[in-house]
């Protein structure tokens, strides 16, 4: 089993100090995007306010090995 760690950048870091086993990269992926959904659930009003953000899934040494990228775009203020 491999540690992979999900830190979330928000025009801040946060990183994951502990991270999560998984026997294969594609697991790990796969739990990046369902994470990256759930912090969607929750924090609509930050999307909402076009607040940009990611999820980077990070080896043991911290190398990138993918992200999950949430860019709002509106034309238009919500009353």
């Amino acid at each position: 089993m491999q540690r992979y760690f999900f830190n979330v950048r928000d025009g801040v870091s946060h990183p994951d100090a502990i991270g999560q086993e998984f026997s294969t990269l594609a697991d790990a992926r796969a739990a990046a995007v369902r994470f990256a959904a759930d912090v969607m659930r929750d924090e609509v009003d930050a999307l909402l306010r076009g607040e940009d953000w990611r999820v980077e899934l990070l080896d043991q040494r911290g190398g990138l090995l993918f992200s999950v990228i949430v860019a709002t775009v509106g034309t238009a203020p919500v009353a």
